[in-house]
């Protein structure tokens, strides 16, 4: 499904991730995983194509897409749901969700928006207020909503439970093993280890710019020194994500 080749990007003059490779495949979960600053946002955000690649290859379903525009992107399957939501706030549900699919014929937009709402009931209950009224984990279910609106095969979220109520977090965690059923595949980035953990098939963990390790999430679960020295988790915590997962 998706591929990173050696891949290098940044801002300006600045490179933030060197070098990595990681490969994606079709209908798995697959968490980037570090602490702040590691490059886990700058890395979906040039997949996205929003960050500008410096060397290395971005290979989508077989095809380079490093210098794809964004728009053709979205319409290849790629589709984000970005770190702090970016929803037009001003605009209701109904509007945010629309414009996810923009490009889409009327009745495949109607068909994507009744999915979005039986994966997320609660914002058919909101269909008509505006998304600033909305509660954090309301927001972030609209968030993904509207990139799934674009028909994804590749659905990458930033942060997704950043802020969010335990039971909220629940509410996505399920929807998101709902959607890999479904054939999605899904690139997360999350902070919250022990719950991507749960999830994910495999992990990559990052550290200054640079993949310290790549392998299963029950690998990593049962690696001591890397629970240790990179995932912030003690071995209560890993135990109990691994009765979980």
């Amino acid at each position: 499904m998706l591929h990173l080749e050696k891949l290098s990007c940044g801002y300006g003059n600045l490179t933030v991730i060197e070098e990595l490779s990681i490969h994606i495949t079709k209908s798995e979960i697959f968490a980037l995983i570090g602490a702040n600053g590691a490059g886990k946002s700058s890395t979906i955000m040039s997949i996205a194509g929003h960050v500008s690649v410096k060397s290395g290859k971005i290979i989508f379903k077989g095809v380079d897409i490093t210098k794809t525009p964004v728009t053709k992107r979205v319409q290849l399957g790629i589709a984000l749901a970005p770190e702090g939501r970016r929803l037009f706030t001003d605009m209701t549900v109904s509007e945010n969700l629309a414009m996810g699919g923009y490009s889409l014929p009327v009745k495949r937009l109607t068909r994507n928006r009744d999915k979005v709402l039986e994966l997320f009931p609660r914002l058919g209950e909101r269909i008509d207020q505006q998304a600033s009224i909305l509660s954090g984990g309301e927001q972030q279910m609209l968030a993904i909503g509207r990139a799934l609106m674009a028909e994804p095969e590749l659905l990458i979220i930033d942060e997704l439970s950043l802020g969010l109520m335990p039971k909220v977090i629940d509410l996505c965690y399920m929807a998101i093993s709902t959607l890999r059923q479904q054939g999605v595949t899904i690139l997360l980035v999350e902070q919250n280890t022990s719950r991507a953990l749960e999830v994910a098939d495999r992990i990559c963990v990052l550290e200054s710019g640079r993949d310290v390790w790549q392998g299963t999430a029950k690998n990593a679960r049962n690696d001591p020194e890397l629970i240790t020295a990179y995932l912030g988790l003690n071995q209560e915590q890993t135990a109990a994500g691994g009765n979980n997962a």
